[in-house]
């Protein structure tokens, strides 16, 4: 019998206390939040009284809905963006430095940016500056040695080695971006260490998207499109320094509404009203658990993240011919190869059946891509390729089993427990996924296919 967690602990002394007060004081409203800790989840947001959902009234053939009561506002004005950069570290020259419009130039990213600003910032304030208006913000931020166990990015080369292929392609994609921003912000004369600077790119590492932005505050009937993150918020407002930003550049950290958690499900309960002590969720988007590890430190059961998935990209692109990949891409089929919690996506099963044709662009090959491409279409059902594809389908799932079953034995070797957990969590979660795939696969029996599966490798 699995026990309950604990009741979660309002968070009315230290720094989160202080910091409460400064976010009234400024404007910041939640009147009927508290942050709290969650054991075994750490810091969220819960309700300290009963909040009331929209009301609906029929008038004629008419619903009217009334919104409900807002839950969290935070004033523009409060927002670290691209604008109020300098207000945040004066003097610190980035506003200037930024990168313009799409393809305008080698500027700072707005995550480059912002780590540089929180980065220069932060040594001030333990230099004995403290005149920072955000300083009660700033100090309820993880620090470096929280973010030492949850995020791959500061582990070891031998601990991310025992991460998954999938885990560790996007690990690795996230490290040639820091490397990238770290270079440019020291080649600007920024005086911070690279540790320094890698704990602020982590803070400011997180994104939220609202596509339609009236005011910064969460409803009980809110309707815009919300990917929250950890930290900051990727947002695009209406002004026209934003109109031709890439979308990466829209980015702005907020006070407050980086306190809720993630839930795949949606922004809040369904219920019509919200009881007391309950905790809210935003969503940070639909992402695996491989994503949500690499990007926030955290993973979500596999009961609670119906969108994971587990990408064979790193083991599937490598058989490709140079053939195989022109006729892919002109597709729109070359890469992105992964299964989740039920089967092959669309996108694999493609790639494999073109492999099924050694040389698809030889002109004795024309009926045999013109079938392929009738699968594509959805006028040929495949069942004449079907064994051979799931050969090798199983094949893959068969590789990824022998690595994790590698990757299990290492990791007694690892020296930090925080470490080990993680790479035992994430590879149970592949391997039951992978076992689950060849379960619907092969059927009740197990017996009929498979048996040459390493001939995709």
């Amino acid at each position: 019998m699995t026990s309950k967690p604990p009741p979660p602990t309002p968070a009315t002394t230290g720094p989160h206390a202080l910091f409460t007060l400064w976010a009234r004081e400024h404007g910041i409203r939640f009147p009927k939040l508290i942050p709290a800790y969650l054991p075994p989840a750490g810091l969220g947001i819960i309700s300290t009284s009963e909040i009331t959902g929209p009301s609906i009234t029929r008038q004629g053939k008419t619903n009217i809905v009334a919104p409900g009561e807002v839950i969290a506002f935070t004033p523009t004005s409060l927002l670290l963006t691209r604008e109020n950069v300098e207000d945040f570290s004066p003097g610190c020259g980035i506003g200037r430095l930024f990168g313009g419009k799409r393809g305008g130039g080698e500027g700072l990213s707005s995550h480059a940016g912002f780590a540089a600003a929180i980065a220069r910032e932060a040594r001030l304030l333990k230099g004995g500056d403290g005149g920072n208006k955000w300083r009660e913000w700033m100090d309820v931020w993880p620090r470096e040695e929280e973010f030492g166990i949850s995020m791959p990015i500061m582990w070891s080369l031998e601990e991310c080695a025992l991460l998954p292929p999938s885990t560790l392609r996007l690990l690795e994609e996230q490290k040639e971006k820091f490397k990238r921003d770290y270079k440019m912000v020291s080649e600007k004369g920024f005086e911070f260490s690279k540790e320094e600077y890698m704990w602020a790119w982590i803070v400011g590492l997180s994104s939220l998207f609202l596509q339609r932005i009236h005011s910064w505050k969460i409803t009980r009937w809110t309707k815009f499109y919300v990917l929250v993150n950890t930290r900051t918020l990727f947002y695009k407002p209406p002004l026209p320094a934003y109109t031709d930003l890439p979308r990466e550049d829209c980015m702005a950290l907020c006070p407050f509404i980086d306190y809720f958690n993630h839930s795949d499900d949606g922004v809040l309960p369904p219920s019509p009203t919200i009881p007391p002590q309950t905790q809210l969720f935003v969503t940070y988007g639909c992402h695996s658990n491989d994503f949500l590890l690499i990007e926030y430190g955290f993973t979500l059961p596999l009961a609670k993240n119906k969108w994971d998935e587990v990408s064979i990209t790193p083991l599937l692109l490598p058989l490709l011919s140079e053939e195989h990949k022109r006729v892919l891409a002109s597709e729109g089929f070359l890469g992105e190869y992964a299964f989740d919690k039920e089967a092959f996506c669309f996108r694999t099963l493609a790639a494999v059946r073109l492999l099924l044709i050694q040389h698809p662009e030889a002109d004795a090959s024309w009926r045999k891509l013109a079938a392929w491409k009738d699968f594509l279409a959805g006028r040929d059902d495949g069942e004449r390729e079907r064994w051979a594809v799931e050969e090798r389908l199983l094949g893959f799932l068969r590789r990824i089993e022998e690595i994790g079953g590698d990757a299990l034995a290492k990791v007694e070797g690892l020296g930090r427990e925080g470490v080990k957990e993680v790479v035992r969590m994430r590879w149970g979660q592949v391997l039951k996924m992978a076992s689950d795939v060849r379960g619907n696969m092969l059927g009740e029996d197990g017996e009929g296919r498979g048996g040459r599966s390493r001939l995709c490798f």
